[in-house]
C-alpha cells in the first residue's frame, strides 16, 4: 500500500485531476468569452436591414422584431421602418451572440373596430371613440332628439365593427333638440377641442362654428382663445344652443 508505485500513482492522479479542472475552467471561460464584452451600438433611426447588418458585424444577433405606429413625442423624427427602441440599451456591455429585441415604427396604423355610437350622448360617444384610439370630427346637428343619430367615416355611413385605422376621425349626426330651459354658458377658454366638446355635451350645448387663427400650426394642440356667447353663470341661452369657438396654438 505504501510502496513507491502507490505514491507515484496517487501523485499522477492528483496532477491529472488538477489538469482536468484547470482545462474545464479554461474551456468554460473560452466558451463564455470571459472578460470579453461588446459595447451595445445605438440602433435608433436605422432601417431594419442596416440594424441587422451592424449587429452581425459586432457578433450580435437580432432575435425579435416588434412594431408600433405611434411613437413618443421625443421620437417623432424617426421615420416609418426605422428602429424606435431596443433591448439591450445603447452603451451597455454584453457578450458576443447576445440576442437583441428591437421595435420598428410601422408604415401603417393598426386597425380597430368602429364602435356603435347610435343613441349615445355626444359625451359618451367621445369617450368611446377615444378609448378606441379614434377622434370625433364634426358633430352635425339634425332635427331629432339629442343622442347620436348616425356615424360617418370619410363622408360615408359606417357600420359598427368595420375595421378602420387607429387615429381616424369619425363624424356624427346629433339631434338638435330644442328646449325652453335656460342655462348658463360654460367657460371654454384654454380648453382643447376634445375638452370643449366634452363640456358642451355635459351642458346640453352644441359646438357651432370652429374658427382657427393663422397662428395655428398644429390643430391637435390648439386651444380655445375666444367663444361666443361669452361664459356666464346666468341662465341666458336655451339647451341645445350653439357655441362658436376660436382656436389658436398656445
Amino acid at each position: 500500500m505504501f510502496s513507491k508505485y502507490f505514491w507515484i500513482n496517487l501523485l499522477l492522479a492528483i496532477l491529472a485531476f488538477v489538469a482536468v479542472t484547470v482545462l474545464v475552467f479554461k474551456s468554460f471561460g473560452w466558451y463564455t468569452h470571459h472578460n470579453e464584452s461588446i459595447e451595445v451600438p445605438d440602433l435608433t433611426g436605422l432601417q431594419l436591414n442596416d440594424a441587422r447588418k451592424l449587429l452581425q458585424e459586432k457578433n450580435l444577433r437580432l432575435a425579435v422584431v416588434d412594431s408600433v405606429y405611434e411613437v413618443p413625442k421625443e421620437k417623432k423624427n424617426i421615420s416609418h421602418g426605422e428602429v424606435v427602441d431596443q433591448n439591450p440599451k445603447p452603451g451597455e456591455k454584453v457578450k458576443r451572440n447576445r440576442r437583441f429585441y428591437i421595435v420598428i415604427r410601422s408604415f401603417s396604423p393598426p386597425m380597430v373596430d368602429m364602435p356603435d355610437l347610435i343613441d349615445l350622448s355626444l359625451r359618451q360617444a367621445i369617450g368611446i371613440l377615444e378609448s378606441k384610439g379614434l377622434k370625433l370630427g364634426k358633430a352635425i346637428k339634425k332635427p331629432g332628439m339629442p343622442p347620436v343619430m348616425k356615424q360617418f367615416y370619410k363622408g360615408e355611413s359606417i357600420k359598427p365593427g368595420t375595421k378602420i385605422p387607429k387615429g381616424s376621425t369619425v363624424d356624427v349626426w346629433i339631434g338638435q333638440g330644442g328646449s325652453d330651459v335656460k342655462i348658463g354658458v360654460p367657460n371654454l377658454i384654454g380648453k382643447s377641442r376634445s375638452e370643449a366638446m366634452m363640456i358642451l355635451s355635459t351642458s346640453n350645448l352644441n359646438l357651432g362654428a370652429e374658427i382657427y387663427t393663422d397662428a395655428v400650426k398644429d390643430s391637435s394642440k390648439a386651444v380655445v382663445i375666444r367663444q361666443s356667447p361669452s361664459a356666464t353663470a346666468e341662465p341666458t341661452i336655451s339647451e341645445g344652443s350653439d357655441i362658436d369657438l376660436w382656436f389658436s396654438n398656445p
